[in-house]
């Protein structure tokens, strides 16, 4: 069990009026800085959140957008938390790729 195998890192693409907003990995997408402020009070009861603990929300929301992309019947419409999450005026379609 030394070598592990790791799961591909995913990338995401994102369009807005047909246009492409984003293309670069999951886990780098930007987020709202008031949803991390938010979710380091709820995760860690800290409204002043360090790296450490604003790299831990970060992995956190990206799975959940993940899963979120992953079990929509539409993969390409974006669900609420990727709306909500991601620091983009409108999003109107996403591509996740492995």
């Amino acid at each position: 069990m030394l070598f592990k195998k790791k799961n591909p890192i995913p990338k995401l693409e994102q369009y807005s009026c047909g246009q492409q907003i984003y293309n670069g990995y999951l886990k780098d997408i930007p987020i709202r800085e008031s949803v991390i402020l938010e979710k380091s009070v709820e995760f860690f009861d800290d409204p002043e959140p360090c790296h450490i603990h604003r790299g831990a929300v970060r992995v956190r929301l990206t799975a959940e957008i993940q899963l979120e992309i992953e079990n929509n019947k539409d993969p390409e419409i974006p669900g609420p938390l990727l709306k909500r999450y991601a620091n983009f005026e409108t999003i109107d379609r996403c591509i996740l790729k492995d």
